[in-house]
């Protein structure tokens, strides 16, 4: 897949620095000048929406036997042409604008629910009524590389921990849903547009690769119907708002 010849990105822990002058006057009980402009400043918040576009992911199935966490291990059957359907997704977060060409952030997202289609439609056809959705955690950073006429492109990426949960499998009583969390990571591109001094609207894309997840595991013991799946990763586009509590580096 195009997303297995990318190297996983990791960010380091950014070390910030920021000192301010000193300024000597009495305090009279009032807020400096500045207020919360000067003090917080750099702040802002976001809120996006998009489309996942998912590439195919590696699906298997145990016949018998044990089924590890990484799918190794008993008896197993690879579904041979499966698909995760197209969904939307929402986010929202929070970001400082370090420097006029840097800022991070830390944003939450909600997957809708996507069909897991044209997997073991032979060996297990209930598997074609699976579900998958997701929630994620994104520690990001992102270079604004200039303003011009109200636009700024951009690029960047961060690390974080996605949560899958599976449903809609054959199995006793449900038993062969499941949830599970995976390491996962995006880089993309985008452009902001300056509507006003401080409100902003944004257009990306991002690749992401939100890891794994298996299910109806039990003590290492799948249930009937249980299946792994694997390399869930995507093409998303988004649109949002960024919101600038200060003034804007740009």
């Amino acid at each position: 897949m195009m997303g297995r010849t990318l190297l996983r990105v990791c960010f380091a822990a950014l070390g910030l620095g920021m000192a301010g002058a000193a300024h000597s006057a009495d305090y009279d009980g009032q807020l400096p000048s500045d207020g919360f402009g000067g003090m917080w400043s750099c702040l802002y918040a976001r809120v996006d929406g998009g489309v996942t576009m998912y590439e195919r992911p590696s699906v298997i199935q145990p016949i018998g036997g044990l089924f590890s966490s990484d799918g190794a291990g008993g008896t197993t059957t690879t579904a041979v042409t499966p698909k995760i359907d197209p969904t939307g997704f929402f986010e929202g977060g929070i970001g400082c604008q370090v420097a006029s060409s840097l800022r991070i952030e830390i944003t939450g997202g909600v997957r809708l629910k996507s069909s897991l289609t044209d997997a073991f439609s032979e060996v297990v056809p209930d598997t074609l009524n699976a579900d998958i959705g997701s929630q994620y955690v994104f520690v990001s950073s992102y270079w604004d590389i200039t303003n011009y006429a109200g636009f700024t492109p951009y690029v960047g990426g961060g690390i974080g921990a996605a949560r899958h949960d599976i449903s809609g499998l054959a199995g006793p009583s449900g038993a062969a849903n499941g949830s599970e969390y995976d390491f996962a990571y995006h880089v993309g591109v985008g452009v902001s547009y300056d509507l006003t001094h401080s409100l902003k609207f944004d257009l990306a894309y991002r690749y992401v690769d939100l890891g794994g997840v298996v299910s109806g595991v039990d003590a290492a013991a799948p249930v009937p119907g249980a299946i792994s799946v694997d390399n869930i990763e995507g093409h998303e586009v988004k649109v949002g708002l960024r919101y600038h509590f200060g003034d804007p580096a740009w």
